[in-house]
């Protein structure tokens, strides 16, 4: 009887032990659980917060963290020294050190990722006009002695400036000289001849609607934010197309800017990232970020905010090439 009764015991000190073992492994594997942050340009801290508070992230995220470290080498190194205190996701329009004047992206509308980084949103350029105008065609566009209806323009904007001077200096879709001797040549002849009305290098923003949305026909290429954010509600009578390829060939490019979610931090700590990096990747997710930014988003599957950016989502997803210009 007392050699039951010591087994017994016996028994019920060791499954006591694989209780408390039990439970000190899942104390331990909560406190191994380090937290990661957000780490977001300065440009998107606000939105981001929003978006983090709306869209509901994994919730090993401790806190969003302003980005003050220097665009990343095109080689990635796993240690973050110097650069990320603790792994997280850089949220940024362009993370990357650029190279070249121009940054193309072939495919990118079925890859999504580039360099180990999740593409979020993007705000395309698109060539807008009022429902009843003609569509702007290559030979107006490209030709220099202008034509019938106002090709608008604001000059005082530099990213406008810039974006039809890549449009004129590209050969091909996606195709852009190397250097910046083109580009400074085709920038100081932008408003030769009779492409734009006259006085059009001192146009702004508010100058370029007055006249888009008055009576004669008129177009202007711009970025899809600038058009959602315009306030007056007249604007449902616009209507927007891809910019005229000189040479497609079936082809076709798109600028637009890009934001991007760049797992950092070395290779044995991203895992915790998974999660959160699935989550940016939903359409769902995507939607809320296109929405605050006023962009679109990259997911085939998001939903566009208005006919506007339902037209700009189609163009995006059957782009050739995607290209940005660089600083």
């Amino acid at each position: 009887m007392v050699k039951a009764d010591s087994s017994l015991k016996e028994k019920s000190f060791i499954a006591g032990l694989c209780v408390l073992f039990a439970l000190a492994a899942v104390f331990l594997s909560g406190c191994g659980k380090r937290p990661v942050y957000w780490y977001v340009e300065p440009e998107f801290e606000r939105a981001w917060t929003r978006i983090v508070r709306e869209g509901g992230p994994p919730g090993n995220f401790k806190e969003i963290r302003v980005w003050e470290g220097p665009k990343l080498p095109p080689v990635l190194l796993a240690d973050m020294t110097g650069l990320a205190q603790e792994p997280g996701i850089l949220i940024a329009a362009k993370p990357w050190q650029a190279r070249e004047k121009v940054s193309v992206y072939s495919q990118l509308p079925y890859d999504l990722e580039y360099r180990g980084a999740v593409l979020l949103a993007l705000d395309p350029w698109m060539v807008f006009q009022k429902y009843r105008d003609p569509p702007l065609t290559a030979e107006r566009a490209y030709s220099g002695a202008g034509g019938d209806g106002a090709l608008l323009i604001p000059g005082k904007d530099t990213e406008s400036v810039e974006a039809w001077t890549a449009r004129l200096i590209q050969a091909a879709p996606g195709e852009f000289p190397p250097g910046t001797e083109a580009w400074q040549d085709q920038e100081r002849k932008l408003f030769e001849g009779g492409r734009f009305p006259n006085g059009a290098e001192s146009y702004n923003w508010q100058d370029v609607f007055f006249r888009l949305m008055g009576g004669e026909a008129a177009w202007v290429y711009a970025p899809l934010s600038a058009i959602r954010r315009y306030p007056n509600p007249r604007k449902s009578i616009l209507e927007t197309a891809p910019f005229p390829e000189r040479a497609g060939g079936g082809r076709y490019s798109l600028q637009a800017a890009l934001l991007w979610a760049l797992p950092l931090g070395p290779d044995d700590k991203k895992a915790g990232l998974a999660q959160a990096l699935e989550w940016l990747k939903k359409p769902e997710t995507q939607t809320l970020i296109a929405d605050t930014l006023e962009w679109i988003p990259a997911n085939p599957y998001g939903e566009p905010y208005d006919p506007v950016s339902l037209a700009s989502h189609r163009n995006w997803l059957t782009a050739t090439f995607v290209y940005e210009v660089n600083e």
